[in-house]
Formats: structure tokens, sequence, C-alpha cells
């Protein structure tokens, strides 16, 4: 019985040593002058294969939608909606949610228009969710920080 124990904790030690945790998205962000006080955000996320993330507009009963939130600071406004690209941006039915959704594969692209004062520190959270053809992983929050050029 202890024999069996014993080989039963090394079995799961081993297991645990080489799960990885999977993070598939990769967030780059930067603000560019559009002219004086205003600026566009720009939010990339590189998504490894075979993953994909969602865009901003899911409908309810779906994955989680990419969403943004910005902190309050004095002085900032964001200037109409936020926008979404990339080149494998693909308006399809899921096969993991059974419903018509956006998603992007391999880069997604979000701009956001604001106006602010020079040298503004725009801070806030980008929730998203990846999957796969088969699953999906937990919902993640990324903090942002960009300093208004």
């Amino acid at each position: 019985m202890q024999r069996l124990i014993f080989f039963v904790s090394v079995l799961l030690i081993s297991q645990s040593s080489f799960t990885q945790i999977v993070k598939p998205v990769h967030w780059t962000w930067q603000a560019q002058k559009v002219k004086e006080g205003e600026y566009k955000l720009i939010f990339t996320a590189q998504i490894d294969k075979p993953w994909h993330t969602y865009g901003i507009n899911i409908p309810d009963g779906g994955p989680v939608r990419t969403s943004f939130s910005y902190d309050k600071i004095a002085g900032l406004q964001t200037l109409g909606k936020m926008t979404e690209s990339g080149p494998n941006m693909k308006d399809a039915m899921d096969d993991v949610f059974q419903i018509k959704l956006r998603y992007f594969e391999e880069r997604a692209v979000f701009e956001q228009m604001m106006k602010a004062k020079k040298g503004t520190k725009v801070t806030g959270t980008i929730e998203f969710m990846a999957c796969d053809d088969k699953s999906c992983l937990a919902p993640e929050r990324k903090k942002f920080e960009i300093v208004l050029p």
C-alpha cells in the first residue's frame, strides 16, 4: 500500500511540474498624437496559434467580450466609439458557444480617440478571453498605463 501511495505521489508531482500556465494573448499599447489635445490610443493583441480572442460587441450568452475600462482622470474624455480591426477578423458561428461572434486570430487592434492634455497618464484595465476550437481559458484582466506624448 505504501508503494502505491508513493507511486501516485510521484506521478502527481511530475505531472504538476510539466503543467504550464497558458497565456496565448500578448498585449502592447501606445498613444499617437492626432492634433493638439487629441490622441489615438492603440491596443494591439498578438495571439498565438491556434487561439483566438473576441471583439468588443459580443451578444449575451457568449464568451467574455474584450473590454477596456479607463480609470477616472481629470480632463480625460473619450471621443466616439472604439474601433476594432485585424488581418484575420472573422464574423462566424462559434463552435464552442453556438452563436455568431466576431473573433480575431493572430492579431487584433483596438483604437480609441481621446481628448486630454499632453503628458496625461491614462490608466485602466483590459478584460479579454482566449479560446481555441475546443475550449476556453478563464477571462483575464491586464492593467495598462499610457503617457500621452
